[in-house]
């Protein structure tokens, strides 16, 4: 019934406008997107732009009047699915679930989601992507996992930071971590906490995307500079925690 009622926004979220348009079948989604989407084609579409995330905030909102718990599972799938394959576009999807849902359920939604699907992309890479990051990016996969060796004793610190600030590659650090020798029981909480701070500016912007001209006004230079104190504090502490630790 949840597609047969809402089909319009339904089709908007899996790339199915008008009967005319035609989407590829190159990217099938899961089974759960597949369920749902029954009355569309296989091949998730995301939105791209911020015209994109208005038409779908707008299409979703009546959906969330009839049926909150559907959408929530409904987001929650589209955001597994594109963190744990690496897909780009994380911040417009944190942007719409301030839309959706607010700061009080966005935001611990959002962190827990990016916390889960990174691990997915964490065990996926461990899997499959081995070789693959070896063959094209190991010169920076050696840089990344000396700079881990150096710091092992204080490693959740130096992983927090690493995710602090925003301009950091969040898809290496996913797939290179397993690689590199990060435990999981590290990676999770460290994506958990590290990105609190840039998650909330984006569900944030979700509560005035109508205003919203470009996503780089989430990155005003006040909030990189504050994501940047974080930063900088949290190697701080990084610095004392070595140096009592060598101390005893």
């Amino acid at each position: 019934h949840l597609c047969s009622c809402h089909g319009h926004a339904v089709r908007q979220w899996c790339g199915y406008g008008s009967s005319n348009e035609r989407v590829s079948r190159a990217s099938p989604g899961p089974p759960f997107y597949l369920w749902l989407c029954a009355v569309c084609r296989p091949g998730p579409a995301f939105p791209k732009d911020l015209h994109d995330l208005r038409l779908l905030a707008q299409q979703l909102q009546q959906l969330k009047e009839d049926n909150f718990y559907s959408l929530l599972l409904f987001f929650s799938a589209a955001y597994l699915y594109k963190q744990a394959f690496a897909i780009p576009g994380s911040s417009l999807m944190n942007v719409l679930c301030g839309a959706l849902f607010g700061v009080k359920v966005g935001l611990p939604l959002v962190c827990v989601l990016t916390a889960v699907g990174a691990s997915l992309c964490y065990l996926l890479s461990k899997a499959f992507a081995r070789q693959w990051l070896l063959r094209w990016y190991g010169l920076r996969l050696q840089s990344l996992q000396e700079k881990l060796n150096s710091d092992r004793k204080s490693l959740l610190l130096v992983l927090i930071s690493l995710r602090l600030f925003p301009f950091s590659p969040n898809w290496f650090l996913n797939m290179a971590s397993p690689i590199a020798g990060v435990p999981l029981t590290l990676f999770f909480p460290s994506v958990l906490i590290g990105l609190v701070p840039y998650n909330y500016l984006c569900v944030q912007s979700g509560l005035v995307l109508s205003q919203l001209q470009d996503l780089s006004q989430v990155l005003s230079p006040a909030n990189v500079a504050t994501l940047a104190l974080g930063t900088v504090g949290t190697l701080l502490l990084t610095l004392i925690v070595k140096r009592y630790k060598g101390r005893v």
